[in-house]
């Protein structure tokens, strides 16, 4: 069984693309629908949940950026 470092994965994800994000939720979710009993899957969907709130927190940043701009 995987186990996750919740910290440090939040901070690799900082480091990532949109692109590679987007890429781990959508593999993580195929891997969870794919096989639903599988033991490792509440860390595919810590992945999921993690790279989520980093592509939120960037679409925030930027609709903050714009409107400070304005």
């Amino acid at each position: 069984m995987k186990t996750m470092n919740h910290s440090e994965y939040m901070k690799a994800c900082k480091s990532k693309s949109d692109n590679s994000l987007r890429y781990i939720i959508k593999d993580a979710n195929e891997a969870m629908l794919a096989m639903p009993e599988n033991e490792n899957n509440s860390y595919y969907a810590d992945e999921v949940h993690y790279a989520a709130m980093e592509l939120k927190a960037r679409r925030e940043a930027r609709n903050w950026n714009t409107f400070k701009k304005a």
